[in-house]
């Protein structure tokens, strides 16, 4: 079977990438990991390969090969909270939300002003009581990446570096931005009309000041201000029926703790931890499904974020280039000139270069904002 080097159209070929150089710098990879002489004699191979001819091209497109289903099957943390979308071009996206209109709907279609359908009766004509509008959004897809350069004397003495190293870097690199991204997002999108207010917990009666500390004391109260909002039309906000709580890294169990006492699971007595083992009734913290931690969050700040999937409008959005949706590897600005000839049993061509060196260019089109903060609550965490 023919080795597809776009997989499926998902990644971009270099003119110097064949399927023999591939399947080529493939086995010398492999036997390069080897002890002994072979492998030294391999290490060698790779070194005056990578040094001297177009094998870097090959090896920036098994880094691809390698990278692309691992990318597309690890699911983020932040995928719960956030719905992915492919657009064609740099162009702010189009995007459409079901809005009610009421504006000259006779009384006595059943509706009392609800967001419903109305009812037709017997050879009645049906209303133009919903239609799709667009939100304006400036959001548009961005281009980023980054050079690495690696030096003939670094590939030389340490080609094993490179080889091990590079591939699982380039991974790392492509998660964490678009995690970037999304948060910040929401770090950054959300406004003061979301922000945590002043409230009393609706089962211990306690008062908790705007901006709390997160607890699930306070979770259960920015859940209850959630259900008192009203959207721009007039219409009641529905509160969904899963959240994801984004807090700063290392905190998430300190919170879950926090939850599980709220909610009567657990107990601190005489210092030890104790369970319940009631059946308890239902609790609106049972609607929180999971924690997310991030480093781009401010320490002691927390967001309560709807799951995509639960809200008409989901509250993030992200954006990925169709045909680009993974981070792709290249070589650039390779200086030199290929040389036909060579031994016909290499298929790499050789080249001669000017500044010795590979140039390793990383590139990743993404982007993300929020879209609606209506059944959004965060907080500072400052209040007290």
């Amino acid at each position: 079977m023919a080795l597809d080097l776009t997989c499926g159209g998902k990644l971009t070929v270099s003119p110097f990438v064949t399927e023999r150089k591939v399947n080529r710098m493939a086995e010398m990879i492999t036997a390069a990991k080897q002890g002994g002489y072979a492998g030294s004699r391999a290490r060698m191979d790779l070194a005056e390969s990578l040094s001297t001819s177009d094998a870097p091209h090959s090896f920036a497109a098994i880094v691809n090969l390698r990278n692309l289903p691992q990318y597309e099957e690890v699911e983020p943390d932040f995928a719960p909270i956030t719905q992915t979308e492919q657009v064609p071009d740099f162009s702010p996206i189009q995007f459409h939300a079901l809005k009610s209109n009421w504006a000259g709907l006779e009384h006595g279609k059943d509706n009392d002003g609800q967001r419903i359908a109305p009812k037709v009766a017997e050879l009645d004509t049906y209303q133009y009581a919903f239609g799709y509008t667009q939100v304006d959004t400036s959001l548009a897809v961005e281009k980023r990446g980054f050079r690495v350069g690696w030096s003939l004397e670094r590939g030389v003495n340490d080609p094993f570096s490179l080889i091990t190293r590079f591939p699982q870097d380039m991974l790392r690199v492509g998660q964490k931005t678009d995690q970037y991204v999304v948060i910040r997002a929401l770090t950054e999108g959300v406004t003061a009309a979301s922000s945590f207010a002043t409230a009393t917990d609706p089962i211990s009666g306690e008062d908790l000041p705007a901006n709390a500390p997160v607890s699930g004391k306070a979770l259960r109260a920015a859940i209850r201000q959630i259900s008192q909002r009203t959207d721009a039309d007039g219409n009641r906000v529905p509160v969904p029926a899963r959240f994801q709580l984004v807090v700063p890294v290392g905190t998430s169990q300190d919170v879950e703790l926090s939850i599980a006492i709220a909610r009567g699971l657990m107990a601190i007595q005489d210092g030890n931890l104790t369970y319940s083992g009631a059946n308890l009734p239902g609790d609106t913290l049972g609607r929180i499904g999971g924690i997310i931690e991030s480093e781009f969050v401010e320490d002691g700040a927390w967001y309560l974020v709807p799951e995509a999937s639960s809200v008409e409008i989901p509250a993030l959005v992200r954006v990925q280039l169709a045909g680009y949706s993974s981070p792709e590897v290249y070589v650039s600005n390779w200086n030199g000139t290929p040389l036909a000839g060579g031994a016909s049993s290499d298929p790499f061509t050789a080249f001669s270069f000017d500044n010795d060196s590979v140039d390793l260019k990383f590139r990743q089109f993404t982007n993300a904002a929020l879209f609606s903060e209506d059944a959004i609550v965060w907080s500072t965490g400052e209040g007290s």
